[in-house]
């Protein structure tokens, strides 16, 4: 009888050892970017492709699943990463955060606890309708005209403008409304992500419908690179990211 116990000891501990070890761990990837060509539907776009893709390339031993926060519920969740204080500290290193850059309020001061995979280049582009005679060059292009902004969002250079009453902003909730308002003549411009501007040109009907009505100004109001940005001491991530070329990872169109 003691044998038997013992046999079955034995045999459930190797059971629960092999299914612990077989158990993926979870990295959740965080985007607040919730619109095209990242969020395109319920579970839809680049964002859920490219956590379909990783977990394919973890092959098990990851499970990365996706979870789409407003950019302040993402400050509050990483507040111990932005101020420096992880990961000397105990921190959950179990995330990514897709399509972002290290010039957007991630870091303070000198320290750079991250590392950094880069994605793509994108730009913000002004869109302005074809029928009016608005040539954007720089943010005093926009002095005494009406700019379609994203609530929330900050633009240098044309903040500054906003502030003087030199610029007037009027800000809506998607990048879509935005470029209808420029379509129907309530505002002068629109500024948005280019990779969202290029999506909609080919996905949306409308958009694309009425492409010949929108202007898309040859200078960029910015240019940067997105990238996957993860916790310092994540370098098994790091180098599965690594592990393949961008272009198997995402597809987008520019």
């Amino acid at each position: 009888m003691k044998n038997i116990m013992l046999g079955l000891l034995i045999g459930f501990s190797v059971f629960t050892n092999a299914f612990a070890a077989s158990v993926a761990e979870k990295i959740t990837l965080y985007s607040y970017h919730n619109h095209p060509p990242f969020v395109t539907a319920k579970g839809q776009g680049l964002t859920y492709d490219l956590a379909e893709k990783l977990n394919t390339l973890a092959a098990g031993k990851y499970d990365f699943q996706v979870k789409i926060v407003p950019r302040s519920r993402l400050n509050l969740f990483l507040k111990d990463w932005i101020n420096g204080t992880c990961p000397s500290i105990e921190c959950n290193k179990q995330w990514l955060v897709a399509w972002v850059n290290p010039k957007w309020g991630f870091i303070r001061g000198e320290s750079n606890n991250y590392l950094w995979h880069s994605l793509f280049t994108d730009s913000n582009v002004i869109v302005s309708n074809t029928e009016t005679n608005f040539n954007y060059e720089e943010p005093a292009s926009l002095k005494g005209l009406v700019l379609a902004g994203m609530r929330g969002h900050r633009y240098v250079g044309i903040d500054d403008l906003v502030a003087t009453g030199d610029i007037t902003r009027i800000d809506g909730n998607r990048e879509r409304d935005n470029l209808l308002k420029v379509l129907h003549k309530r505002v002068t411009a629109t500024l948005l992500p280019n990779s969202t501007m290029q999506y909609l040109l080919s996905n949306d009907p409308i958009i694309k419908e009425k492409a010949g009505q929108f202007k898309i100004s040859a200078t960029k109001h910015q240019i940067y690179k997105r990238f996957i940005m993860l916790p310092s001491d994540r370098e098994d991530i790091f180098t599965l990211l690594n592990s393949v070329p961008v272009s198997s990872l995402i597809k987008v169109t520019q």
